[in-house]
């Protein structure tokens, strides 16, 4: 809504999305440019397919990092379900002797 109102008070479409943190700074030069040469349009869908390309960069980077953790929590559940199970069979066999 802020940046919606410092477009109405004449701030250029890059100033308003800057100032309102609604853009990174690569972003805001490339609407920057859009705004001079008047491709907005162009620039938007370049924004729209870098951030896309991040976005996924990003969703690897954490697949990658919580898999190998959600691996080993599964193993050590599974491991103390066998434990547990195992663990009265140890304890007969221990007060047979």
């Amino acid at each position: 809504a802020a940046a919606i109102e410092s477009v109405r008070e004449g701030q250029s479409l890059a100033q308003a999305m800057e100032h309102n943190g609604l853009t990174t700074p690569v972003a805001a030069r490339m609407l920057r440019v859009g705004e001079r040469s008047g491709n907005m349009g162009e620039m938007m869908e370049r924004i729209a397919s870098f951030c896309d390309d991040e976005l996924a960069r990003w969703v690897a980077i954490v697949t990658r990092l919580i898999e190998p953790v959600l691996m080993t929590v599964i193993g050590l559940l599974i491991g103390v379900i066998v434990v547990l199970m195992y663990f009265p069979i140890f304890q007969l066999a221990g007060s047979i002797r």
